[in-house]
Parts: C-alpha cells; structure tokens; sequence
C-alpha cells in the first residue's frame, strides 16, 4: 500500500456504525432557487458497499507512489480545512481529489462541504450516491432531506424523513425529524389566516369637531352654535374586529389573494348622535417577488352615523412596494372611490376620491425599527364644489419593537385642504390646514392577548371659524389576536 491514505480507508469501513448513531443537524435557511422534480431525489446507482470500497482501493494500488502522495496531501490540506468551518475552501480540493478516488468518507466530506456552502445540487447528488451503496446509513438520509429542504423541494424531503422515522431512531434524532417537517409544514402551507379583536374605552375631547366658540362671526352676522353641535367631550365605548385570509398559489411568493374583513364601533356615553360604525370587506390579487410587493384589493365599506345608515363607499386601492436593498424600500399607492350617502338630504356630499401616495421606507437592526416618510395628493370631486376639495400631504412615521414584545408607533402629518367653493354661511373659498399627531403603544401577555393606548391629536386650522376645531382622544384598549 502507498502513503499515508489507507487509513482513512479505514475509517470508510467503520462510517455505517459510527453515522447510525449521530443526530442530523436541521437547516433551517432556505435560498432562493428553483424546485426541482421528484425523480431529482431517487437515489441512482446499484453499485453495493463492498463494490465500492474494493474499487476505490483498487485504483490506490494502481496509482503510481508519487500520485498517491499528492492525494494523501489534498487530503490532509482539506481536511484541515473543513474542521476548522473554512468549507468553500474544502470542496474544490474534495472534489479533485473524488475525480481520483472515491470513498464513502470522501462523499461525506464533500457532500457536507457543499451543504455548508450552499451548493445543494452537489450535496444532494453525493447523498444519493452514498445511499445507493448503503440505504441503511440513516445520518445520511437525514442530510439528504435538509438538503432537499434547503432547496425547496419538500415532497423528496418528506419522504426521506419518513424513512428514517419508520426505523425508530433514538429520540434526539426524531425531535429533529418532528422539527424538520414542521418547517415543512410551515414552507408548504398555502392558507394563512389572522384574527384580532379588542375592547376598549375612550375619551374624546370634541366628539362634534366643534369649534372652539359657540358664538362664530359668518356673513351677515353672528351665529350661535346649538348645544349638541359645539364642542362636546364624551367617553365612548370602542370595539374593533378584523380578520385576514391569504392563500398562496405557489411557494413563498409569487401570485396570491388576500381577503379581508373589519369592524370598528364607537359608542358614546352620552350624546348617542354622534355614534359611528363602520364595517368593511376587500379582496384582491398580491404578487410578492424578490424585490417587490404589488397588491390590488378592491372592496365595500358601509358607515353608520347616529345609529342611522350614513353612506356606502366602493374602493379601489392598488400598492407596490419595491426594495431596493434590505434596508431601503419605496412604496407607492393609488386610491379610488366612490361614495353615495344614504340620506337625500346629503346627496350633495356624493363624491369621487383618488389619492396618490409615495415614500421611502427604511429598516434598521433587523427591522426592528422602521421608519417611513410620505408625501401625497388627494383629490375629491363631490356633486356640490363646496364639498370638492384638493389636499396635498406630508407625514413620517417610526415603528419599533422592543424584545419585551413591546411595539410602539408614532406618526406625524401635515396636509392642506383647497374647497373649490365658499361653504354656506361665507364668502371666501374654505382652506384647511391640519395637522395631526398619532402614538399608539401596545403590549402582548400570555401569548395570544395584548393590551394597547392610544393618544391621537388633531388641530385643524380654516379661514372659516366654523370649521376650526381641536380633538384629542385618549383610548386604553385589550384585546386577543389568533
């Protein structure tokens, strides 16, 4: 015999008892490629594991002494190289060296060596053949199925940890089985679905957005506001409902449709006529791609107001998201709709709405923090000019999430409205400016629970004094999410 290689041939005699015993590392990242077939998984080959040692060992004692030596030195060099974690270093060299020869060791070394490198193909290809000459060698069947996994191709991984399952592994081994096919489970399912429900109180400053005087100069005079329509402060009771379903058609992206449902009550203590409900459903294609996030739901909102039915709005609001890096996203939006109020008296409050939205996004550690700024243009043609307005925007955000599942959120906008008429009871043509502020802090308990407040301001700013007002609302909601 030459060199210093056969005892590693040694050790190729002993890899099937020491391997039946070692645990399988799951690997739980998956890179984007594309699913292969069911017949990539078949083990090929009918060579047994006699056969194949004796061939390995009898091109060694072909090999000239000088070739040998040159072999026994790539060895040693990857070898040294792949204990100490530097596998894209390792494979080239395992791979030369299998071009010479090849033992079950050289196969494993190689195959793990790819799998650390993101190379599935090789690695699933040297599992393979490592199982065509020993379907016994349960460690490797375990590498096998997180290769096809890594790889996205989860029937053929299923099927591999079934077989190791079926032969009662010891019971480290079959935790990681059982783990291994929740990933799968997860990686594979195609319904996705959400519910969130809470109840809370609040108070609200100006449940009228009144203004701030009963008594407001107009033209012609003064006018002298009713007791119900001024300022008024009330507690209300709040329920908000919503609910979410997304199907997805292929494998983690790509065409889906996503259905949803909201409901959200405010009742006041006191002055029942300024009640609110609203109750909305929308439903629409999503495409996700690497890069982008395209969403196109359409949908029906009805509102009540005072108990009594209000107005019914159709909707259209189309969205694409596209990052640029992991760190870095533009989003825009577009909105339409059409509102028909339900009272004949408000027939001249009928209008159409289109809204244009777009804004950088940017995620710091992990996403844990994100913050995102936009500017926009809202334009709403309602059948009287004294209600059709034109309404530019700015506004930036930061959401956080501390480790104690902690989420806070806080946004800042500031806007303009144009009337393209004088409001009743005024010569000038209506401009609003306001200003709005919004921190809402929220914690989960026990699981599925949280409990969140909720401070949102408003000062709204017109030429018009009837239509300047301030509104605060304080809410302290609980609530479940499923």
């Amino acid at each position: 015999m030459h060199g210093r290689l056969f005892p590693y041939l040694l050790c190729f005699i002993l890899f099937t008892s020491i391997n039946l015993t070692m645990s399988v590392t799951a690997h739980s990242q998956t890179p984007d490629a594309s699913t292969a077939s069911a017949e990539a998984g078949k083990p090929s080959g009918d060579l047994d594991f006699q056969k194949a040692n004796k061939e390995a060992v009898e091109k060694l004692r072909k090999m000239p002494p000088d070739k040998v030596a040159i072999l026994d030195d790539k060895l040693a060099e990857a070898l040294t190289l792949y204990y100490d974690g530097k596998f894209a270093q390792a494979l080239p060299i395992f791979n030369s060296i299998s071009a010479d020869v090849e033992t079950m060791d050289i196969m494993w070394w190689l195959g793990t060596s790819a799998m650390n490198t993101g190379d599935t193909k090789i690695a699933i290809a040297k599992f393979q053949q490592m199982l065509a000459v020993d379907p016994g060698l349960h460690r490797v069947r375990l590498e096998l199925a997180a290769a096809y996994f890594q790889n996205k191709q989860y029937k053929e991984a299923r099927r591999e940890l079934e077989i190791v399952k079926q032969s009662k592994p010891p019971q480290d081994v079959q935790k990681n089985i059982d783990r291994l096919l929740a990933a799968i489970d997860e990686s594979t399912k195609k319904v996705f679905w959400n519910v969130r429900f809470s109840q809370g109180i609040q108070w609200d400053s100006n449940i009228s957005s009144g203004p701030d005087q009963k008594e407001l100069s107009v033209t012609g005079g003064t006018l002298t506001l009713a007791d119900d329509t001024k300022k008024l402060s009330d507690w209300a009771s709040i329920e908000n409902f919503s609910g979410n379903v997304l199907y997805d058609f292929g494998d983690r992206g790509g065409f889906m449709w996503n259905t949803t449902a909201d409901v959200y009550n405010q009742f006041y203590f006191n002055y029942g006529k300024y009640n609110y409900l609203l109750g909305e459903v929308s439903t629409g294609p999503w495409w996700v791609g690497p890069n982008d996030i395209l969403k196109l739901p359409m949908g029906f909102s009805k509102q009540e107001y005072g108990s009594s039915p209000l107005s019914t709005i159709y909707h259209f609001r189309p969205s694409l998201e596209h990052y640029l890096t992991p760190y870095f996203s533009v989003r825009g939006l577009f909105s339409w709709s059409r509102e028909n109020f339900m009272d004949s008296s408000n027939y001249n409050l009928n209008n159409t709405t289109l809204r244009g939205e777009i804004g950088p996004n940017f995620f710091f550690m992990n996403r844990r923090h994100i913050v995102s700024l936009n500017v926009g243009y809202e334009s709403s043609n309602a059948d009287a000019r004294n209600f059709t307005y034109t309404a530019p925007y700015g506004a930036i955000s930061y959401y956080t999430r501390f480790p104690t599942k902690t989420d806070l959120f806080l946004r800042y906008q500031l806007g303009e409205r144009n009337y393209k008429a004088a409001p009743v009871l005024y010569n000038d043509e209506r401009v609003d400016r306001r200003q709005s502020v919004s921190a809402v802090l929220s914690q989960e308990f026990l699981k599925h629970y949280f409990t969140s407040f909720a401070f949102n301001y408003i000062d709204n700013h017109s030429n018009d004094e009837l239509y300047s007002f301030t509104k605060e609302t304080y809410t302290l909601s609980v609530g479940f999410y499923f």
